[in-house]
Order: structure tokens, then C-alpha cells, then sequence
């Protein structure tokens, strides 16, 4: 095995995901997060939870899963006992050739579709998902645009679509447009930081709608900033109310993703999956970036 690839392995990430027990008001009051941990299976890891459903006994996640050796993400189907949080089963529901993850979730007409983020096919599909089956058939392509981590919202009087076609500076905000039977773009909202990318779907909290930002100036999914949105007469302007990092007493690398559904909070944070040297690894290349710019 040559360095780099050595390298590569060892500040490799590693992910973990969380239920906040004290919920959106822990989460929007500044309370120390009480966090309950999903016991991680060892082959893989998982990221980008998004709440399908919640019962007194068990939390159905959709989440992004990188199985081992496979080399690209793939769309998967959990189920979690909610009183010892093991993992009851896990199945993949969604691969296609290309890389699959954020898969956001649109509820209506008592019927539940996913839209998961699908950059690397360069178009943004959806499909609808069956609970009965636990299955998903392709609908249709609604957007042709290369888009990360987009968000499906019809809160303000119009379909709307909340992504990044640009970079981590740019709130995209696209328009359905149903000539064309496609989401088109219609506004950019340029931050001054790398904080604008989705990171979790929009939420409701005390007559207010907020949603979770990537905050990826210091690295990618580094924290997560709330962020109030405010509308009127077809502008909007946002404004970042809380900023939170990783509770987790290991994994300090990022807070990347967070979603709310029927009072379940779920979040997921990385880290090294070999911290120590992971640590040193990432010292070492920004030593050699350092020197490389001074010469």
C-alpha cells in the first residue's frame, strides 16, 4: 500500500448517529444535549438520518450508508428499538451506479416520497417509497441540474426547492415549474461564510420556520447552524439563531445533519475512525500545505 492510500485510511471519518431526548426545545433553548447513541455496526457506517416514522417502540430511519468496499453511498432502511437503541435490521432500499445520500422525505397525499441527493448522476430524481413493502419505484426527474442536499418545502405559497448547485456559499432556492414539470432556478442567497448548504429539512418551532445549515468553514459538516427564515413580498433574508457543535465525547470532528419528526430529534456527527492517528495524519498535510504555499 503506497502513503497516500495509507494515509487516507487513517484519518479516514467515521460516523455516528444520535436522538436528542430533549428534543427541538434542548435543541432552540440552548440546552446541553442529552443524546442517546445508536450502537454502530462495524461494517459501514451511516449518515444523513431522516426520520420515515416513530412509535413508542421503534424510530425507521432513511439514512445514507457507505457499506464496505462498495466506494459509494447507498440509500438504507433502519429500524432502531427505542429502548435499548440497537439496531433492529437495516435494508437497502435505493443504489443506482453513481453515489446516493440525504435522502429528504416529502409526505403528501398520504403518500411518502424521497428525493435523495444524487449529484454525481447530474440530475435530482424521486421516488416514491411504499412502508408496506419497504420499497421504492422511480417517479420521475424533477430537476436536471447538478444539486447537493435539497429540501422540498411548500410554505411559502409556492413548491419550492432549497439546495446548493453552486458551493457552500450559496442558498439556491428553485421554483416547480409545471410547464416544464421541473424545479427552475429563481433566487441566490450568497452568505459572507460557508454556512448556506442544507443540513436537515425545514422545521416549524413556536410559529416560526427555521432551518439547519452546514456550517463547513472549518471542515465539511463541521456544525450546524439554525437559521430563521424570513419572507415577505417574495424575498428572503435568514438569520442564524443558534450554532451547534458535536455532543459527542469522541467524535468532535462535526455536527453535520438534524432533523425533527413527530418529536424525534436525530443527528449525526463524524470523527476519526482512528483518532490518534487520524490527529497526527491531518497535522502532517496541513504542515506540508503550510510549507508548500511559502515557497
Amino acid at each position: 500500500m503506497n502513503i497516500k492510500r495509507l494515509a487516507g485510511k487513517l484519518n479516514a471519518s467515521y460516523w455516528a448517529l444520535g436522538f436528542v431526548k430533549n428534543g427541538l426545545d434542548g435543541v432552540m433553548n440552548d440546552e446541553i444535549l442529552n443524546v442517546e447513541w445508536l450502537k454502530m455496526p462495524k461494517d459501514g457506517w451511516f449518515a444523513d438520518p431522516f426520520i420515515l416514522e416513530v412509535n413508542d417502540d421503534e424510530i425507521q430511519l432513511l439514512v445514507e450508508e457507505m457499506p464496505v468496499n462498495l466506494h459509494k453511498g447507498v440509500i438504507t432502511l433502519l429500524k432502531i428499538d427505542r429502548h435499548s437503541m440497537e439496531l433492529k435490521s437495516k435494508k437497502i432500499v435505493l443504489e443506482i451506479p453513481t453515489h446516493l445520500s440525504f435522502p429528504c422525505i416529502l409526505r403528501e397525499n398520504d403518500k411518502i416520497y424521497i428525493y435523495p441527493e444524487s449529484a454525481w448522476s447530474g440530475k435530482l430524481d424521486i421516488y416514491e417509497y411504499s412502508p408496506d413493502s419497504e420499497t421504492v419505484t422511480f417517479c420521475k426527474t424533477i430537476c436536471d441540474d447538478v444539486v447537493w442536499d435539497s429540501c422540498i418545502t411548500n410554505r411559502f405559497g409556492e413548491r419550492m426547492l432549497f439546495t446548493a448547485a453552486h458551493n457552500d456559499l450559496i442558498l439556491d432556492i428553485y421554483k416547480w415549474n409545471a410547464e416544464k414539470d421541473r424545479f427552475i432556478p429563481w433566487r441566490q442567497i450568497t452568505s459572507d461564510n460557508k454556512n448556506s448548504r442544507m443540513g436537515g429539512q425545514l422545521f416549524e418551532y413556536h410559529g416560526n420556520i427555521y432551518y439547519p445549515a452546514q456550517d463547513c468553514n472549518s471542515n465539511y459538516g463541521g456544525a450546524i447552524q439554525i437559521k430563521k427564515i424570513n419572507y415577505s413580498d417574495g424575498e428572503f433574508s435568514f438569520k442564524t439563531v443558534k450554532r451547534i457543535t458535536s455532543p459527542h465525547p469522541k467524535m468532535k470532528l462535526g455536527l453535520h445533519t438534524l432533523n425533527e419528526y413527530k418529536g424525534a430529534v436525530v443527528i449525526d456527527v463524524h470523527g476519526y475512525r482512528h483518532p490518534i492517528a487520524g490527529k497526527i495524519v491531518d497535522w502532517m498535510i496541513r504542515i506540508k500545505k503550510k510549507t508548500k504555499s511559502h515557497k
